[in-house]
């Protein structure tokens, strides 16, 4: 396979996983649920970090990995 599949489907993995790890932690901090994210103090930037992170590594790992086995399929076909 291509260099340039490997690479493709790497960085296919992170945006994807930037984009939902962005908006999964924005509702998380928007909704507060039982005030973990923010409360009089201000925001507890702490969490929201752990929170982003545990969005980002799962999905990033599961998306590359689907994308690379797409583009592999896509170069055996070709």
């Amino acid at each position: 396979m291509n260099r340039r599949y490997w690479i493709l489907g790497v960085l296919i993995g992170v945006a994807v996983g930037l984009i939902v790890a962005f908006i999964m932690t924005f509702l998380g901090w928007r909704l507060n649920p039982g005030g973990i994210f923010h409360n009089a103090q201000g925001t507890d930037w702490t969490i929201v970090i752990e929170t982003a992170v545990s969005w980002f590594v799962p999905m990033s790992v599961v998306v590359s990995a689907s994308a690379l086995l797409v583009l592999f399929l896509f170069a055996r076909l070709r």
